[in-house]
């Protein structure tokens, strides 16, 4: 891939990450919900930026491809801690939801009881 195709690659993928961290920021402050389409929009770009990062620390780089692998490592360091917290309120939400479905089944099973208790 030449420098100039290459720095407009990694510009571009810049440029949808720039475009995601307010939608994170806004989910983790609470003003938007995080679905599981932008985890997709937002793991798109990283994941086509791999082979890209493994291929520039191979060879030398021209200076433009350089400085935008600078702001990629830039995005993801934005994003890191964004995410993280992300996944803290997820693993507290799914924490939740096991202790409601816990509960709903004990009273399920209250229920099933006191039935067949009135039908002897």
């Amino acid at each position: 891939m030449s420098s100039v195709t290459l720095t407009t690659k990694i510009r571009d993928i810049n440029a949808h990450l720039a475009a995601l961290l307010p939608t994170t920021q806004s989910a983790l402050a609470g003003d938007s919900i995080f679905t599981v389409d932008e985890l997709r929009a937002l793991s798109l770009p990283i994941s086509e930026m791999a082979p890209i990062l493994a291929a520039a620390n191979l060879a030398p780089q021209d200076p433009q491809v350089t400085a935008q692998v600078q702001i990629y490592k830039m995005h993801l360091r934005n994003l890191q801690p964004i995410l993280e917290s992300l996944r803290q309120v997820l693993l507290a939400q799914r924490s939740q939801l096991s202790n409601n479905q816990a509960q709903l089944k004990a009273v399920s099973d209250w229920a099933a009881a006191l039935s067949t208790t009135q039908q002897l």
